[in-house]
């Protein structure tokens, strides 16, 4: 890209609005990561809203069995989101924070 601006060849490149944002220092939102990954988006809403309104026992029986407070990055490694978080289920008591530090997570990994 460098050598493109200096000889003013112009390159066709598609990148995501994920991806240039983070080339020229733009931060990157949860709108943004919805175009490269829409599921995860879809899962940490689904998440948090199903907290605000499922009991802690609905809850649990549909997210603590299959979601941790860890989250898959990328390039397919594991990251606990907290000491221990792949042995700490999500709750309704942590799901916002499991939203915040997974969004986060995956925002700021390079």
């Amino acid at each position: 890209m460098g050598m493109s601006f200096r000889s003013g060849i112009l390159l066709d490149i598609n990148l995501s609005r994920f991806v240039w944002k983070q080339v020229v220092g733009c931060p990157v939102t949860l709108d943004d990561l919805n175009l490269v990954d829409e599921m995860l988006v879809k899962n940490l809403k689904d998440i948090v809203e199903k907290a605000a309104s499922l009991s802690d026992k609905e809850f649990a029986k549909e997210f603590s069995e299959t979601h941790t407070m860890s989250i898959l990055l990328s390039s397919g490694k594991s990251v606990d989101l907290v000491e221990n978080g792949s042995n700490i289920p999500v709750t309704r008591a942590n799901a916002q924070e499991y939203f915040d530090k997974a969004l986060k997570a995956r925002l700021e990994e390079s």
